[in-house]
């Protein structure tokens, strides 16, 4: 942000207030918060969710009862937690899935608050207030799910005393439920359901004609007439399914053609025709469950053994039918595709697969539509392989976990997914360490956490590193003896780190946050101007982002053409920012004479930081000559 342009006028100048740019660096000086109360009698925070918009975190933690479990909500950057829920009786909780709507202003729980195991949903706002109960009177919900609006919440429940079950839609602020599945026969049941991604369509199972013939069905969010996706079955089920990103089809798998042979079937959701997608499979052939829709909503991947009975391959299909392309070399007896994922812009597949001769687990990278693979690790030793693998969401780089250095050690590395030399991210681990296979990249695709007892075998800790590689960051703060971290994510906005740890008091887990942009404190611009007639500047010293711990830095006078004491007053000394905030003000006293004068300067500089780096560390304040009562004589020409 740069200080935008000044009047030369007197009038109306109260101040200058200089503010910092917004910096997204890696960070050089990790700090960590505590974001959760002490526990006092408590010994457990639970199911931690970062909102969307990245400013409050909502977890669970039996702070006023032990093993009695109540949902809290904390702003990111500190600050006192807010139980989200009313008291509960004995023997009740909140149950562990909770749900924040898209749009971060509400949570969606559901917890046996009124009658023991009876489990009821409620909506709440983010910063607390009193829950609204969402579901009828009789009835015990056991899966819901909040619109991508936000407007809406979507649950299944059953009947206390008669079991009948339901798919119902209510407002998230409250209303009369809609039930939007048709009447079931006697003894069905509605199983499973999902939002479609544009939120205009709730797609579930139920076995809503015939009992124990488990089938697809479509019906409008607000309630409608549901339409049957699938065409007429056996005396079977349809178990899975899933919705394509852009909403248009539903996935499914069902012994549709034959009884007992699972198979991959696509359909519009509004309703029509299923195609089947998969290609005839072999004698003793199934496709695996991992099937995966691009994020373009164009293509379906899926694992069969297709070919060749347990020789389990790739195959890219169209979502709207045609001949599936496998995507790997033919492989033998023995071989397979263990897994894959598609990258964000659906343009590459990567997959792991023992496929070469040297029988090792090695990463791949296939065009989405079929080509010639590309292995991306190195050369491994002996009895090495590749476990797990993540893509970055700029589709740009793979990180993947092999002992590919030291038998059984396995460590991470950075390859371009196109292909190219792996970077090794983490440093040596300590004897007997490893890197638990839960790392994350960041989503703004700059740097990976990764949970390790990298320094101490046994202690569990949670580092940063640059995506490209270089030196480690250790983001959680001193562990007591035997504590470690058991849980992490990264916010949204790539700026914060929260982990769940035993740091303070052993064997009680709390909730903690790490700074994870690298902190800057310094002047916006190097320079900027102000009428001495104006009385004071106002001078503000920023952060980038707020601090987790607080911020000192000394400033000075360095230079300049004004006077001290004669122009202005300030003195040499030392600013804090707080923990928690990003600004502070530097008033520098201006003084005012009936001299005509030239503009002056005053030059101030910054140095020796504590728990951040210095950006613009210089800056210079003219000030401005006010005007003065000029008397002009009359010219005389003699």
């Amino acid at each position: 942000m740069t200080l935008g342009c000044h009047t030369r006028t007197l009038v109306g100048v109260l101040g200058l207030v200089l503010m910092v740019s917004v910096l997204t660096l890696p960070s050089v000086h990790a700090a960590s918060l505590k974001l959760s109360i002490s526990n006092p009698v408590g010994d457990d925070v639970q199911a931690v969710q970062i909102t969307p918009n990245s400013q409050y975190v909502v977890y669970l933690a039996d702070h006023e009862t032990d093993n009695q479990y109540e949902l809290y909500s904390v702003p990111i950057s500190g600050g006192p937690p807010v139980k989200l829920n009313d008291d509960l009786p004995p023997d009740s909780d909140v149950g562990l899935f909770f749900e924040i709507s898209p749009d971060s202003n509400r949570v969606v729980y559901a917890t046996d608050q009124n009658s023991d195991n009876l489990q009821e949903l409620y909506s709440v706002a983010i910063t607390g207030g009193s829950p609204t109960r969402l579901n009828g009177l009789i009835n015990s919900v056991f899966n819901f799910d909040i619109s991508p609006d936000s407007t809406s919440v979507v649950y299944n429940e059953f009947q206390n005393d008669s079991f009948d079950s339901g798919v119902y839609s209510v407002a998230i602020t409250g209303g009369t439920p809609t039930r939007l599945n048709a009447l079931l026969v006697s003894g069905g049941q509605v199983f499973n359901f999902a939002i479609s991604p544009n939120g205009s369509s709730v797609v579930y199972t139920a076995d809503q004609e015939t009992d124990e013939v488990q089938e697809l069905y479509s019906v409008p969010i607000k309630g409608g007439t549901p339409t049957k996706l699938n065409a007429p079955l056996p005396s079977s089920a349809i178990f899975s399914f899933e919705i394509s990103p852009d909403g248009a089809f539903v996935l499914y798998f069902t012994d549709q053609d034959e009884n007992d042979v699972d198979e991959l079937y696509s359909v519009p959701i509004t309703g029509g025709a299923p195609i089947r997608l998969n290609g005839p499979l072999t004698p003793g052939g199934r496709i695996l469950g991992d099937v995966q829709i691009a994020p373009d909503s164009s293509s379906v991947l899926y694992r069969a053994d297709q070919d060749t009975d347990d020789v389990f391959e790739l195959y890219h299909v169209p979502i709207t039918g045609g001949t599936p392309t496998k995507l790997n070399p033919p492989l033998p007896v023995g071989k397979s595709v263990l897994t894959f994922d598609i990258s964000p812009n659906s343009a590459s597949v990567v997959y792991i697969a023992n496929q070469d001769m040297n029988e090792r687990i090695e990463i791949y990278r296939v065009p989405i539509m079929g080509g010639t693979p590309t292995k991306l690790n190195a050369d491994l030793i002996p009895n090495g392989g590749v476990e797990f693998f993540e893509i970055s969401p700029d589709s740009t780089t793979v990180v993947y976990q092999a002992d590919q250095d030291t038998d059984e050690v396995f460590e991470l590395y950075s390859v371009p997914i196109t292909g190219g030399s792996p970077t090794k991210l983490n440093t040596d681990l300590t004897d007997g360490g490893d890197i638990i296979p839960s790392f994350r990249i960041s989503p703004d695709n700059t740097f990976l956490v990764y949970q390790a007892d990298q320094d101490t075998d046994k202690i569990d800790e949670i580092y940063r590193v640059p995506l490209p590689g270089g030196i480690p960051t250790k983001l959680n703060g001193t562990l007591v003896d035997s504590g470690e971290v058991s849980y992490f994510d990264i916010s949204p906005n790539s700026t914060g780190v929260t982990y769940v740890a035993d740091q303070d008091t052993d064997g009680v887990q709390e909730l903690y946050v790490a700074n994870n942009a690298t902190t800057r404190v310094g002047f916006a611009t190097p320079s900027a101007s102000i009428g001495e007639a104006a009385g004071l500047a106002n001078i503000t010293i920023a952060l980038n982002v707020p601090t987790l711990t607080s911020v000192t830095v000394d400033y000075a006078v360095t230079g300049g053409t004004a006077t001290v004491g004669e122009d202005y007053v300030l003195a040499n000394g030392q600013l804090t920012i707080p923990t928690g905030q990003t600004s502070t003000t530097l008033s520098i006293p201006l003084i005012a004479d009936d001299l005509l004068e030239v503009d002056e300067t005053v030059e101030i500089t910054l140095s020796n930081p504590v728990n951040a780096d210095l950006g613009t560390a210089t800056f210079t304040l003219t000030i401005r000559d006010r005007v003065g009562s000029v008397v002009y004589l009359p010219l005389i020409v003699r």
